[in-house]
């Protein structure tokens, strides 16, 4: 473990020590609060609360009974009125990102397959370094990847896939894991704990609408309306077995945030129609339509005495439309005879989810058993309209089928427990387990109009926003996974915890990985404890990573012009012309150390620092594009496309953080008032960036893997700060809820000449942001609650772009989508609930 290191941290500028102190006006206010815990402990028999810090875990720990305060690595829970509040629109990762300040998700600004999955970030690394569960036992990532966003190349799991009316309650364990949970586990693990009541059930009807003023076109828009139905429903299955069982339906309207442009000069001859459209609204930016169905179950079953048979699935069945850049009806790229005064394309996705998982527990020989067998599986259709493929004239039909990219996951594990009694006063948890896991993925081709090449002189071949993959390019690999681990944890002494985990895991496909963790946790007084843990993860390239290729219509490098550019799979003989080699995995040395205090019963503050090093992040090159590297591509007959890429293990990064956590409870206005502040500090530096190949420089030696402007946007554009302040008043009738959220700086590239330079690059710092939500809801009778509410009430929108032909795209895009504020301004909703 040579090369460990304290974490550093800088001294906080000013809007971080601001950040801070809003932690430290909750602490100044508890000892006003301690007069009135006799009151507060009354409130709590009144209302049947349990606080979160005393609720036991699943995750960090397979010890039973541990709780998140005993716990030896940092967790939140947050339970099930929490998420309902939190998932107003539908998106759980918007409520993942409102929950926690580790959290953000990342949005993206006009794209294609990136407007129906999304993934989320936890502490600052890429939303496919964190690993998520269902239940305890893994999900599946997605069958697409991610090419747009300021992490591309990754394969995240899409969390908006799970049901959101299933969830009782999500545990996040901010901690690396790779040794209990295996691959992904980097930033740390997020588990979503399903319902699982033996009776009753509850029926939801919502409706919401973005209502916001929207300066670049001095309008008020009102959009993005969603509609929202639910129901679940609880049957006993013998004395202590349920089935619980749901579905759920949501719609959602698209919003449009661009602004009025006079980008006709990006225009191949910039025509007097093209001109003409100058100051009209033709781009889109914004969130997509979608159409949501959900459904899911979760059942045990007692079989006998010990013995006890699970179960528990979840589908969801997407279809989204999303938006690609307008064509001008003077380009190469048009059709006048179909679309005499350009088009917009209309991407289109149809996803279907599908996880299942069926296993048996049961006691014997002194051990618990843990026996289950689980499906998972992401097919993504992806399908254009209002497109044209311009080389067939006339004669291109509108619609397409570009590709069909399908992933599924089998595997079958076996997780044992037992209390070894080895004379050292208390007892040791022993926890082994072994699993096999089989992956497969395959790409089908579009129709053959989606990549044909006709006889239009000058006309670009295939279908705009696409082209469709072609049959040569698709792929049909699977992979084999085969782990052992296992974990030892002990009371050593009344105070003082200690914990040691292992797995080895070997991969048909790269090899072999071994990963490691010490933890350990020692109370100083019963309301007093530090905590630590030392590990090694890695993260698997994802058997998606290893065979997706598709080409996109994107800015060439100076931002002054679209083009087409493939991203071809390290394997492919183009990819590896241009430097490519076979991916491996990501490998990260975790460090963490903290503290948690709860100086009286109805508080707890807790602080964490942690220091991650990765080495080996796999990204998506740049699109490797010059002169040089044209004349190669056409000299060996690749006219199609203008620039190569492909994913890599390009960099080497060190993220180093501070967590801070406060709760505290107390009685108010005859009610309980739940108080929380909880602040996320990080800050990513790049160690060492591999930016070039012999084989690349025999093509061009002055083209790296990596631009400048790549590099600044995976340093800077997380915010460095987010800060979460909340409060929760509940009365027998009426309730109440607010949320501040102040969302740090970021800085981002930029394509205007005349900006800051920052760092050796044109760049534009954005401000914080504050954004506040409220929920109010009254019961109108004992089983029925209406409640209204507004998330970014305010209408906040991020600091805009700065007004310059390059840097917004002639003001067609007048926010960096970068921002996890979003760009959709105020969502006001209404919901009316009845329980049965």
């Amino acid at each position: 473990m040579q090369g460990i290191q304290m974490p550093r941290f800088p001294l906080p500028n000013p809007p971080l020590r601001r950040s801070a102190m809003a932690c430290a006006v909750l602490l100044a206010a508890l000892p006003a609060a301690q007069a009135q815990t006799s009151n507060a402990a009354a409130a709590d028999a009144a209302t049947g609360a349990t606080a979160a810090i005393d609720q036991v875990t699943i995750v960090g720990s397979r010890a039973r009974n541990r709780t998140v305060f005993d716990s030896a690595v940092p967790i939140d829970r947050f339970g099930a009125r929490e998420v309902e509040n939190a998932l107003a629109s539908g998106d759980l990762g918007a409520a993942l990102q409102a929950l926690s300040p580790s959290i953000n998700f990342p949005r993206i600004e006009s794209s294609g397959a990136a407007d129906s999955v999304r993934g989320i970030q936890l502490r600052g690394l890429a939303p496919d370094q964190v690993l998520v569960l269902v239940n305890g036992k893994r999900r599946h990532a997605s069958a697409v990847l991610d090419t747009e966003s300021s992490f591309a190349g990754i394969v995240p799991v899409d969390v908006n896939a799970i049901p959101p009316g299933a969830i009782d309650h999500i545990e996040i364990l901010r901690d690396g894991a790779g040794a209990q949970y295996g691959s992904d586990a980097v930033a740390g693990v997020i588990n979503i704990v399903l319902k699982k009541a033996r009776t009753g059930g509850s029926a939801s009807v919502s409706y919401g609408a973005n209502h916001t003023d929207f300066k670049p076109t001095n309008d008020t828009k009102t959009d993005g309306q969603t509609t929202i139905v639910s129901a679940d429903y609880g049957l006993p299955v013998g004395d202590a077995g349920y089935l619980r069982f749901g579905a759920e339906n949501r719609g959602r309207n698209p919003t449009n945030r661009a602004g009025p442009s006079d980008a006709g000069w990006t225009s191949w001859n910039a025509t007097p129609a093209d001109l003409a459209l100058d100051g009209k609204v033709v781009f889109k930016s914004g969130d997509s339509e979608q159409r949501n169905t959900y459904a899911f179950y979760n059942a045990l079953v007692p079989v006998a005495e010990g013995v006890d048979a699970y179960s528990f699935a979840t589908i969801n069945k997407r279809k989204s439309d999303g938006s690609a850049y307008f064509r001008y009806p003077g380009d190469p790229s048009n059709v006048p005879e179909i679309y005499p005064d350009g088009y917009r394309p209309t991407t289109k996705g149809d996803m279907t989810d599908v996880s299942v998982v069926a296993g048996v527990r049961l006691a014997g020989g002194g051990w618990n058993w843990d026996l289950s067998a689980r499906h998972g599986g992401n097919k993504f259709q992806y399908d254009l309209a209002d497109s044209v493929n311009a080389s067939l004239g006339a004669a291109s039909p509108t619609r397409f089928h570009l590709a069909t990219f399908d992933f599924d996951q089998d595997a079958v594990n076996a997780d044992l427990t037992r209390e070894l009694d080895l004379g050292i006063g208390a007892p040791v948890n022993l926890a082994v387990g072994a699993e096999y896991m089989h992956e497969t993925y395959t790409s089908s081709p579009g129709d053959a109009a989606s990549y044909a090449a006709g006889t239009v002189a000058g006309a670009p071949p295939g279908a705009q926003a696409g082209p469709g993959l072609r049959p040569q390019d698709t792929f049909d690999g699977s992979r084999s996974v085969r782990s052992v681990h296992a974990d030892i944890e002990s009371d050593i002494t009344s105070r003082l915890l200690l914990g040691v985990a292992a797995r080895y895991s070997d991969y048909s496909d790269f090899g072999n990985a071994r990963t490691g963790k010490l933890s350990a946790r020692y109370k100083v007084s019963d309301t007093f404890l530090l905590r630590g843990s030392l590990s090694n993860s890695f993260r698997a390239p994802a058997l998606v990573q290893t065979g997706f290729r598709f080409s996109t219509l994107n800015f060439n490098s100076d931002g002054t012009a679209l083009q087409t550019a493939s991203l071809l799979p390290a394997s492919d003989a183009l990819a590896r012309a241009f430097g490519a080699e076979n991916l491996k995995p990501e490998k990260s040395t975790n460090l963490s150390l903290g503290a948690a205090w709860r100086p009286q019963r109805n508080t707890s503050v807790t602080v964490d620092a942690y220091r991650i090093r990765l080495r080996d992040r796999i990204t998506r090159t740049s699109d490797l594009q010059s002169d040089a590297a044209t004349a190669y591509l056409t000299a060996i007959g690749r006219t199609d496309i203008e620039s190569v890429a492909y994913l890599a293990n390009l960099l080497d990064t060190t993220t180093t953080g501070l967590d801070v956590v406060v709760n505290h409870d107390l009685p108010f206005a005859g009610a309980k008032l739940d108080l929380n502040a909880a602040l996320n500090l990080n800050r990513t530096r790049i160690d060492d960036v591999h930016q070039s190949s012999d084989a690349l420089a025999r093509i061009d030696p002055a083209l790296t893997l990596l631009t400048e402007n790549n590099l600044f946007r995976i340093r800077n554009a997380s915010p460095k700060t987010k800060l979460v302040l909340g409060a929760d008043w509940q009365a027998v009738r009426w309730g109440v809820q607010a949320r501040a959220t102040r969302f740090g700086s970021l800085k981002d590239f930029s394509y205007d000449d005349e900006a800051e330079v920052i760092d050796g690059v044109h760049a534009q710092r954005f401000g914080a942001v504050w954004t506040l939500d409220v929920e109010a809801q009254y019961r109108l009778t004992k089983q029925l609650t209406l409640a209204a509410g507004a998330d970014n009430v305010f209408d906040r929108y991020p600091q805009r772009v700065r007004e310059t032909s390059n840097a917004t795209y002639g003001g067609a895009l007048p926010y960096n989508f970068i921002n996890p504020i979003g760009l959709n301004g105020a969502y006001f909703y209404g919901r009316l609930r009845y329980t049965f």
